[in-house]
């Protein structure tokens, strides 16, 4: 099990949900997970995460939007 859980909530975030995965993945700790919470996304936010490769990454899905509340207590 990993020391820290990264949860990055995302609503409709495609465009720049890379960038905030990528800069959790630069970081010189590595004893770390991120969970993705698609927040109901119409947008691709959902594919954009599953082209990360890195086996630490983990998706989660609403089916429509809750909140980002609702979101970050799902990853959590």
């Amino acid at each position: 099990m990993p020391l820290v859980s990264v949860i990055i909530p995302a609503y409709n975030r495609a465009t720049v949900l890379r960038r905030a995965v990528d800069s959790v993945l630069r970081q010189s700790f590595d004893d770390f997970e991120i969970i993705v919470v698609d927040d109901g996304s119409s947008d691709g936010t959902a594919a954009e995460a599953a082209r990360c490769a890195d086996s630490r990454l983990r998706m989660v899905r609403h089916d429509a939007n809750r909140g980002a509340a609702a979101a970050r207590n799902t990853g959590i």
